[in-house]
């Protein structure tokens, strides 16, 4: 399973997801005419979100739908956003391979490490 994941940053909660360009190779993505592209993932409750993202050459891969992603929930500095392939089974009967964007926070409880899905 492909995955990228990212520990989140005060920019990326309050501006704009910055994405390496290279995480990216492991994901099939449709650019639109230069350095534009889409990315259409499901999160955890079944929505669909489109992400409109354009590459900077001097930062990375900049998601200009992610704030909208966000909001309504408790995101903070230092969670971390994970997005991966995903066989799905479709009620409309598209079985297909998807996106799933997760967004986890790292919790300690009696000693362990875990993981608590935030969205």
């Amino acid at each position: 399973m492909s995955m990228i994941s990212k520990q989140l940053t005060k920019n990326d909660i309050e501006k704009s997801l910055l994405i390496p360009t290279d995480t990216f190779r492991f994901f099939p993505v449709q650019f639109e005419g230069g350095c534009f592209f889409n990315v259409a993932a499901v999160d955890g409750a079944g929505k669909a979100w489109d992400f409109p993202c354009f590459v900077q050459q001097s930062e990375g891969i900049v998601s200009v739908g992610w704030l909208q992603f966000l909001s309504g929930i408790d995101v903070r500095v230092g969670d971390t956003v994970f997005l991966h392939r995903k066989s799905m089974d479709g009620d409309d009967g598209d079985d297909s391979t998807k996106l799933k964007i997760e967004v986890k926070r790292k919790i300690r409880l009696m000693g362990e490490d875990i993981w608590a899905v935030v969205l």
